[in-house]
């Protein structure tokens, strides 16, 4: 069997790449772009994998013009020069290139397609087949019996979605030799290069001719023989200028370069060098692609895959004795690392498995207690005695503990009947404060990036997909190696991220606030919240009632019945058959999304009707339907999921299911609320700062007009309308508040004149004055968007009043990030200090509340937290004390110079509560 080459066009797969994948979803945690090379460095190990070639070449453009635009001047000159994003990443798609030891050419004069054909030439002399990767179609005409061409997905497929051609598939797809393609291309032209081809000759044309005479040089000689006048008509008087577009057309076979195979070698690179730039790039996922290397020193290792460190004695404990021994060292130990195998990611559902505990870098143990395969080294103990045995040591608050997201592994213990106490770090927490717009905070991918551990994944475990297992069906041998690695990580890691917490100023916030928050969030998750089941399938009824009466009527309006769901049908019969006004029809259709939809309300009453029946079928199938299939068996309650790391300025998510997201401010979303109740003789209470992101920004502004309102107990948002419009505050109409109350919002949120045009019926020169007013008053809050601005730009991040940190890397002097890159992570800079102090301000309220009401043993819980509300489930007789204590406790959990400003309701259920004075 002949050896295998790949050739890869450099420029053309990148190019590929960055317009394939979105700039960004692809960015490091310092803001360096990388969606290119992510997508080319994808596709070159897929080539490496997938092909298994014996040698490999990469070429590039030179800089320089090339003998075509000697040739004819205008040989692609309507191409707009390379964007920015993507000019800043070539360098690093060369640099991966390099690093992987892959030879690389470029010659001036000559395009990357010329350096292929000339070296798929020099292959096919030497009995190599060949293998062409490229996003270029050009390379078609060098598809031979021994050279193919693979070329990824474009924007509009999925960029791994691969085509492979061989001269069957030419044929296939233009009807004619691949040789020929450039005559071909000779006869039509190519917009995308500037060829002219010939006018008049299209593409049917042109297959018919060469199918019948062969190249341009046969056609011409036939002239008179072709049947067409048109064609001949065509052709006559062009010959000159369809030879010199078969020229510009036709790739070079003979460039002055030499394939060198040895240097070709695939196997021939540095693992460590290229794992030093991956983590650089934070290209983890793409590590597992990566092929043997004949230089591989590395110790592999069971689950430290290519560990520089020492994988270290990973003990499995499956006998009493050794349990003692294990308890006898957690007892000695300064700190322990501890983590739970499970059933689940649901921690609320999940069973366990197994724990593991290391006491020290390189020694760890596991010990299985839920194996559905307990014979491979002789059995488990008994989950009861294990359990028992474990919980003084676990309960034991003055021996420190670790874990990686700890809030899950001390919530599925506590229901198995260990209350952890001393939990004082979690690895994912800390690597949030330290890098916040990180992409991943997983302990394989810290471990992988912090320590230099490439640890296995757990699919390699219990695979992927249908065939997925749980880890009880896993043998406790590799089960233990897999678990005990995870403890051990987490150790390692304390210490590196404690050293990264000190130098960037985030220990105390670490340990006064983040940490705290943990037992808080997982309480609030055990708690659950009472759902009135009965009252939503109510709704429902009455929703899927008005769903089908809306569907008959935008049928009636349509003139016929089609499926008022389907995006594709729906633009037929608004664009097609109703001659809407809309955008161009692609070929996946019509455009049909709400902003388009919005501005078309005016001209049909077909439209109102569509997003009712979008809005009414998406909170059915999101809250109305989906909420009662989310009641715990056990508990019969709901148990949202509280994230401390889903956002970049601190504030805490939801999900699974997401209860922040529920309207508020629809009829609908109101109702839905309704369905979230008290347990019988308790009560919800609401607490909701009021204005507390406006609070903010008069104290860290300073804004003397701004906080004198706040003082005087002012309507902020009438009085800023009073300022903008120029009128007196009792002039102020309920419209001139709205478009005020956007402003001061907006403000925070760095808008500018053109949003708030678009958030408003005003102009962009109305929005500009409006601004300008609002500015002309608070002159003091302009000087902190630009104040903010400059010291992002300067320092590289901003601070909120505790000190947690956001990093703008792409607002830096070195950033490469383009202009409307800058322009968003400006806003965001602007929203940073604001956003993020109201959030830590709500966390530290939340860590007194909780503390205060164990220490008077109060039965009261909270239960939910919205943005900048608490919702607290209350037993009927200690309403009144937990309402004053809630409302003193969040009024100071921060002394601003605005004062914070607490509003109470209580209720049955969540959106029929009253105002309540404490």
């Amino acid at each position: 069997m002949a050896k295998k080459l790949v050739l890869v066009d450099g420029h053309a797969l990148a190019y590929r790449a960055f317009f394939a994948l979105p700039v960004d979803g692809f960015s490091t945690s310092k803001g360096e772009l990388t969606n290119a090379v992510y997508g080319f460095t994808m596709m070159l190990l897929r080539a490496l994998q997938e092909e298994k070639p014996d040698f490999i070449a990469v070429t590039f453009d030179a800089p320089a013009a090339t003998f075509r635009h000697e040739e004819f001047e205008e040989y692609k000159a309507h191409r707009p020069p390379m964007r920015e994003e993507m000019r800043s990443q070539m360098e690093r798609v060369r640099e991966v290139v390099r690093v992987m030891n892959i030879p690389i050419f470029e010659v001036p004069g000559y395009e990357a397609d010329d350096l292929i054909g000339s070296l798929a030439q020099q292959a096919t002399d030497r009995d190599l087949d060949t293998v062409v990767v490229t996003g270029d179609n050009d390379t078609l005409q060098l598809v031979s019996p021994t050279v193919r061409v693979v070329t990824p997905g474009g924007h509009r497929q999925r960029f791994s979605d691969a085509k492979l051609y061989d001269e069957k598939a030419v044929k296939e797809k233009y009807g004619i030799d691949p040789s020929l393609l450039a005559d071909y291309k000779g006869l039509v032209g190519d917009k995308s290069d500037n060829i002219p081809g010939v006018a008049g000759v299209g593409d049917k044309t042109a297959r018919q001719l060469i199918q019948r005479y062969g190249s341009i040089e046969e056609i011409y000689a036939h002239l008179d023989e072709i049947d067409s006048s048109r064609a001949r008509k065509a052709l006559d008087g062009q010959q000159e200028q369809a030879l010199l577009s078969k020229r510009l057309a036709t790739i070079v076979t003979d460039v002055p370069i030499e394939l060198n195979l040895e240097k070709c070698r695939t196997s021939d690179y540095d693992r460590d060098k290229v794992m030093a730039l991956f983590r650089e790039l934070e290209f983890r996922s793409l590590v597992q692609r990566l092929p043997e290397s004949d230089r591989e020193q590395v110790q592999q290792m069971t689950f430290f895959a290519q560990a520089p460190l020492e994988a270290g004695e990973h003990t499995a404990v499956v006998e009493e004795e050794q349990l003692t021994s294990l308890l006898n060292e957690l007892s000695r130990s300064k700190r322990i690392a501890l983590d739970v195998e499970t059933t689940s990611p649901d921690a609320m559902k999940a069973e366990l498995v197994g724990l593991s505990f290391a006491t020290e870098a390189g020694r760890a143990f596991y010990v299985p207690v839920g194996h559905l395969l307990a014979q491979d080294v002789g059995g488990q103990l008994p989950m009861r005695l294990v359990v028992e045995r474990l919980r003084p040591v676990l309960e034991e608050a003055g021996i420190s503990k670790a874990a990686h997201n700890g809030k899950y592994d001390l919530t599925v213990l506590a229901r198995h009947g260990i209350a952890v106490k001393g939990l004082d770090f979690d690895t994912m927490i800390a690597a949030y404060l330290i890098e916040p717009s990180r992409r991943g905070f997983g302990l394989k991918d810290l471990a992988w990036s912090k320590l230099g551990l490439e640890m296995k994944p757990i699919t390699d475990l219990i695979g992927k997909g249908r065939d997925q297992i749980t880890l009880a069906q896993v043998s406790i041998s590799d089960a233990a190696a897999y678990a005990a690695a995870d403890a051990d990580a987490t150790l390692r890691l304390v210490s590196v991220l404690e050293q990264e917490l000190r130098q960037r100023e985030q220990w105390e916030l670490f340990l006064d606030v983040e940490m705290p928050i943990v037992e808080v969030l997982m309480a609030m998750e055990m708690a659950g919240v009472a759902l009135d089941t009965d009252e939503l399938m109510q709704i429902s009824r009455g929703m899927h009632q008005r769903i089908q009466a809306l569907e008959k009527e935008i049928q009636d309006l349509a003139g016929h019945p089609f499926n008022v769901s389907s995006t594709q049908q729906l633009g037929e019969v608004l664009f097609e058959e109703l001659g809407l006004p809309g955008k161009a029809k692609t070929k996946t259709g019509y455009s049909t999304r709400a902003s388009v939809l919005e501005e078309l309300k005016d001209l049909h009453p077909i439209i109102d009707l569509i997003l009712e029946h979008r809005q009414l079928t998406k909170i059915k199938s999101t809250y109305v339907d989906a909420l009662p299939l989310l009641v715990n068996r056990d508990t019969g309650r709901v148990h949202t999921s509280y994230n401390q790391t889903g956002t970049v300025t601190g504030r805490v998510s939801s999900s699974d299911p997401n209860l922040q997201n529920i309207p508020v401010r629809t009829e609908l979303g109101r109702h839905v609320r309704g369905a979230f109740v008290a347990q019988e003789g308790w009560m919800l209470l609401g607490a909701d700062y009021s204005q507390v992101e406006l609070r903010i920004l008069a104290h860290i502004s300073q804004d003397p007009e701004l906080l004198a309102a706040f003082a005087r107990g002012e309507d902020i948002h009438a009085s800023t309308a009073s300022t903008v419009f120029q009128v007196p505050l009792d002039a102020v109409t309920p419209a001139m508040r709205r478009i005020a109350k956007i402003i001061n919002f907006g403000i925070i949120y760095g808008m500018g004149e053109y949003g708030l045009a678009q958030r408003t019926d005003l102009s962009v020169e109305e929005a500009r004055e409006f601004i300008a007013n609002y500015f002309g008053r608070y002159e003091h809050v302009q000087e902190y968007v630009e104040r903010t601005k400059e010291e992002a730009r300067e320092q590289g991040c901003v601070s909120t009043l505790l000190g947690r940190r956001r990093y703008f890397p792409e607002l830096q002097s070195t950033s490469r990030a383009h202009s409307g890159v800058k322009r968003a992570a400006e806003r965001e800079a602007i929203n940073m200090p604001i956003q993020g102090s109201a959030a830590d301000i709500l966390k530290i309220a939340m860590v007194r509340l909780h503390r205060a009401l164990k220490e008077k043993d109060w039965a009261a819980r909270m239960i939910l937290q919205v943005h900048d509300e608490l919702v607290l489930e209350v037993p009927r007789e200690e309403v009144e004390p937990v309402a004053h204590l809630v409302g003193s406790t969040m009024e100071n959990a921060w002394a601003l110079d605005a004062p914070l400003k607490v509003d109470l309701k209580v209720g049955r259920n969540w959106e029929r509560m009253e105002a309540y004075q404490a």
